[in-house]
């Protein structure tokens, strides 16, 4: 079966089937998960059914999905339609993708979008090698594949760098890259199309990228990018008559050092293509040569954004973001092992909203807490049984702040939200509001650390099916929900810290 998909993706054979040339990297997960057993339904916040066929970005661990957008619980494909020539001019050659996202819905409907369709112009002068050369690529539609940053958690620079407000008509842009055989240089550029809501039309936001990597030994790559991008005007201020622009830039940097193993990039940062290298990349089985190889990464940006000052009406302040992550992997025999560890403050982590609540820094004298994690996990792979059992343990502090003022509910919020309180940042705009005091003393709430612990399974039944299972248990002391005090007034309340959770997912890849 191999040997006829390498052959029809090639165009050897004498037809080219759809199921073989012209979907990409499909995955249908068909679940039975439960993201905690000992709660019902109503209980929590979010709600937390009981076990039930299905899964989604609830069934995960902050230290999952790391470097894709993707839960893993997604049925998906990309259409791709591919196609490359030798141009008329020598050294030039022409190739074009037109990539579609088919993601299901869980009602059975289907979502379709762009996945940064393209057309590239590849130009290798004579002498040079196969990899290099002189590209230019176009994306029509939408150039959120082409991003700065290295891990997909704590990349920047995609279409939502705009805001929300401009993926609505699309968010187009071009790369030039150069590349040799120990570097690579590149410059590129966005548009998008955003409301401006002074003069009520839409007009034409600029944001500019530049990068380059430098192999410096055959085991050691470091890499660099910057961008500066045009968020367009604080809505609030506009509304006022107010012109208040808000603008961002930033840097990204990274070390590389591997040994017996090339220097991987996430899926979600490639462009599709439907050939034979995509399908070896995307489904060849895990291999174990024997002996020792690994691979390092550090990696760290630098963001600054021009956001409304709460305190001084009319005037912007620039609001600093930072992010390091650290990866490790390394294979011994049967053995994988890696460890993760991630940096990111608050503004980072609403970065591309921007700011919280948006287009707004901070009030003076609020109290800001970065998120902080370090996880490690290991593998053993069973050959004769195609049996890999594993284990991965983290403990995570949740970013979180603390402002002398409410900053929801308005200038007249309910009982349930008036007052100073801590509230904790779980991801973008995914927040748990703490209650206004803690423990017999009433002593102020903060955020604890949250502590997880998870036991896998990966069975591969074939090159292409595989029966995956979890089960995870976590504690957090930071799980609230609202509840109506003695009064009848809906307050914040703290639920029970412990979560016993389990997926089982029969997964197929082709």
């Amino acid at each position: 079966m191999r040997t006829l998909r390498t052959l029809a993706l090639t165009g050897l054979t004498l037809s080219t089937p759809a199921w073989a040339g012209d979907f990409v990297d499909t995955r249908l997960s068909f679940a039975f998960a439960d993201d905690n057993v000992f709660a019902n339904a109503g209980e929590t916040t979010p709600n937390s059914p009981t076990a039930r066929f299905g899964g989604g970005l609830q069934n995960t661990q902050f230290y999952d999905n790391f470097n894709t957008r993707f839960s893993g619980f997604e049925t998906l494909s990309n259409i791709v339609l591919y196609k490359r020539m030798p141009a008329f001019f020598e050294g030039l050659t022409t190739e074009a993708a037109l990539t579609v996202l088919m993601l299901e819905r869980p009602s059975g409907g289907i979502d379709l979008r762009d996945n940064s369709s393209y057309i590239r112009l590849h130009y290798r002068p004579a002498g040079w090698g196969e990899n290099e050369g002189l590209s230019l690529t176009g994306f029509p539609v939408s150039a959120d594949r082409f991003r700065l940053g290295y891990a997909y958690r704590i990349s920047w620079g995609g279409s939502g760098i705009f805001t929300t407000r401009a993926t609505a008509a699309g968010v187009p842009g071009a790369r030039l890259q150069l590349t040799r055989d120990r570097w690579y240089a590149y410059a590129g550029a966005k548009t998008a199309l955003v409301l401006n809501d002074l003069i009520k039309e839409q007009e034409t936001l600029y944001g500019f990228m530049a990068g380059a990597g430098w192999d410096v030994l055959d085991t050691l790559r470091v890499e660099a990018g910057g961008g500066y991008f045009q968020k367009g005007i604080v809505p609030g201020l506009a509304a006022l008559g107010v012109e208040a622009p808000v603008n961002s830039a930033g840097v990204s940097a990274q070390a590389v050092y591997h040994v017996g193993v090339p220097v991987g990039t996430s899926i979600d940062f490639r462009l599709y293509k439907n050939d034979p290298e995509m399908y070896q990349r995307f489904f060849s089985p895990e291999q174990y040569p024997g002996g020792l190889s690994y691979t390092a990464s550090l990696e760290g940006s630098y963001l600054v954004q021009t956001l409304s000052d709460p305190d001084v009406f009319g005037r912007t302040v620039p609001q600093e973001a930072k992010a390091v992550a650290l990866q490790a992997r390394a294979k011994w025999n049967y053995w994988r092992f890696h460890a993760l560890g991630l940096y990111r403050d608050l503004s980072f982590i609403q970065f591309e909203v921007p700011g919280l609540p948006p287009f707004n820094d901070f009030p003076k004298g609020t109290e800001v807490k970065p998120e902080m994690f370090f996880a490690v996990g290991a593998d053993y792979h069973i050959p004769a049984l195609h049996f890999t059992p594993g284990f991965i343990f983290g403990v995570q502090q949740p970013s979180s702040f603390r402002s002398p003022d409410p900053l929801f509910g308005g200038n007249n919020p309910p009982p349930g939200l008036t007052g100073t309180r801590t509230v904790v940042v779980r991801d973008v705009n995914v927040l748990s509001i703490l209650p206004t005091t803690c423990g017999d003393d009433n002593a102020i709430c903060r955020a604890d650390p949250i502590i997880s612990a998870k036991g896998t399974f990966r069975w591969d039944l074939s090159e292409s099916v595989s029966a995956v299972g979890e089960i995870y248990y976590t504690y957090d002391r930071n799980r609230t929900t609202f509840r109506d005090d003695v009064f009848g007034v809906a307050q914040p309340s703290f639920e029970d810290p412990h979560a016993l959770g389990f997926n089982t997912l029969l997964q197929a890849r082709f």
